[in-house]
């Protein structure tokens, strides 16, 4: 009964993936126990499923039980695995002789991939400024006014009307004391100036260049094959001359 159900759930027309999420191709005929899978890039031919290979049936596509890598190294085993009555017959000249409706195309897509350069900036020590103090030492003479006391003697006539009094005649010294004024040297640090270093930040343009890959397709075929048709569809230009 459960297969029965996992029957009526898959149709012609829906998507088949793997296990692991990759596209296997499209149903394109069902029978009581098995339905065909379109041959593709994934699929050399036909690949002839059986229902208890359904994992579930959602949003309009069949999820299978394997794995991709496991179904590719199964290819003609499951096959023949399931091979019963007439059905299967018709199913194996669908896949053995790969007929198909006269005007039916079959496409197959093949991703050609590039590499594109991205770049992004980060900062990093580019030089440094350094500003060095030394001191020197230098000779340096300022003139300073002082006052100082000078002494003259000189000697005048009495007036005659002075009186000698007891004191007289008795030795002694008078003392003047002289005074001047001396420079006494200060220093003390003042600002003369200041050095002042200033960083300014500009954007400029750069060239940065790198070798890139890319994928390119060559057409190869035997038989009559219109490659100019298949050339110009995908836009690759005119075949390369043989």
């Amino acid at each position: 009964m459960e297969n029965r159900g996992v029957q009526q759930g898959v149709q012609q027309g829906m998507a088949v993936r793997s296990s692991d999420g990759e596209k296997l191709g499209k149903v394109v005929q069902c029978s009581e126990s098995f339905f065909l899978v379109e041959k593709g890039f994934f699929f050399p031919k036909d690949y002839l499923a059986r229902y208890e290979q359904v994992a579930d049936v959602r949003d309009g596509e069949v999820h299978l039980s394997a794995a991709a890598s496991a179904l590719r190294e199964a290819g003609d085993e499951a096959f023949e695995a399931g091979q019963t009555g007439s059905t299967a017959d018709n199913l194996t000249a669908r896949t053995e002789g790969n007929e198909r409706l006269p005007g039916s195309r079959e496409e197959v897509r093949v991703p050609l991939a590039e590499e594109e350069l991205t770049a992004e900036t980060k900062m990093r020590d580019a030089g440094e400024v350094r500003v060095r103090k030394d001191v020197v030492t230098e000779h340096r003479q300022i003139e300073v006014p002082v006052t100082r006391d000078e002494v003259h003697v000189e000697r005048v006539p009495a007036s005659g009307s002075a009186e000698v009094g007891p004191q007289s005649f008795q030795e002694k010294t008078v003392s003047v004391p002289i005074r001047e004024e001396e420079v006494e040297i200060r220093k003390k640090p003042v600002v003369r100036e200041e050095i002042r270093v200033t960083k300014t930040r500009r954007q400029e343009e750069r060239r940065a260049d790198a070798d890139v890959r890319r994928e390119e397709a060559r057409i190869e075929g035997e038989g009559e094959v219109d490659r100019t048709s298949e050339r110009r569809d995908s836009g690759l230009g005119e075949p390369p001359k043989e």
